[in-house]
């Protein structure tokens, strides 16, 4: 199967076409022939040389590849490091597509289905318009150990009540805005958010005060990679449901930030 058309089967699983998609092709050739696919969240310069390396046809990111929503660099072609990318990408041979908005728009949400199989907890969710429930409560220092645990992350951060019982989150993950993550906090029918990239001196300073001044809120921050990447391991499953033949391999990026104190 062609690049193009192996995409497309992927788009069509979705409840609707996305017009003016970030969903495009970053490099290589639409007609490249596919036997080999690789997932990841963000296509790194350590992600394509191990893609490369294993034998990869085709490379599915979730995230940019060159630093901008639409990955457009107009007048930034002669910054090193796009060009640096460029060349690596273009040695490789390999086609690299994008798979963001068609993601967030099957049912269900393919990113946040990857991270509530993943987390194995017992939880009823519908919608981003709507909470997903916990059947047992659990406090904010219980589930961020727990994630730590089995997503990998090494720091989850809390902001607001640590041992509160909390039953109601919002999936606030990747980078939705502040002001998305903060309408949803303030909603009366959510505990807490798990989110990815938060804006503290908002998001979190308000979660804080709630939890100083009696209510219990929270705001667990996994990172963008960290609340999103299984969803990306996930689609290694769902393209072997359209193709059987393919071979899939999920290549993970890690964190984004080390900490040198470890």
């Amino acid at each position: 199967m062609k690049a193009q058309a192996l995409m497309e089967a992927l788009f069509s699983l979705s409840e609707q076409r996305v017009p003016d998609t970030v969903d495009t092709l970053k490099a290589g050739s639409p007609d490249k022939e596919v036997r080999k696919v690789a997932t990841c969240f963000i296509a790194t310069a350590q992600v394509i040389r191990q893609a490369a390396a294993w034998g990869a046809d085709l490379i599915i990111t979730h995230e940019p590849t060159f630093y901008e929503h639409r990955d457009d660099v107009t007048g930034l072609q002669d910054d090193p490091v796009i060009g640096a990318k460029k060349a690596l990408l273009e040695s490789s041979g390999m086609t690299v597509y994008r798979y963001h908005d068609h993601a967030h728009c099957k049912k269900p949400d393919v990113i946040v289905d990857g991270l509530f199989k993943k987390l194995g907890w017992e939880i009823s969710w519908s919608s981003f318009d709507q909470p997903a429930v916990l059947k047992t409560p659990m406090t904010a220092r219980q589930m961020a150990a727990d994630i730590q645990r089995k997503l990998g992350i090494a720091h989850v951060r809390v902001a607001g009540s640590l041992d509160a019982p909390l039953r109601s989150l919002s999936p606030m993950i990747g980078s939705p805005g502040e002001k998305w993550q903060l309408s949803a906090l303030m909603r009366p029918d959510v505990d807490a958010l798990l989110a990815g990239e938060v804006s503290e001196w908002r998001v979190c300073e308000y979660a804080r005060d709630a939890s100083l001044l009696g209510m219990n809120k929270a705001v667990l921050a996994l990172g963008h990679a960290g609340s999103e990447r299984d969803g990306m391991e996930l689609l290694c499953a769902i393209l072997q449901g359209l193709d059987p033949a393919l071979e899939t391999r999920y290549f993970d990026c890690g964190e984004v930030y080390a900490y040198p104190e470890a």
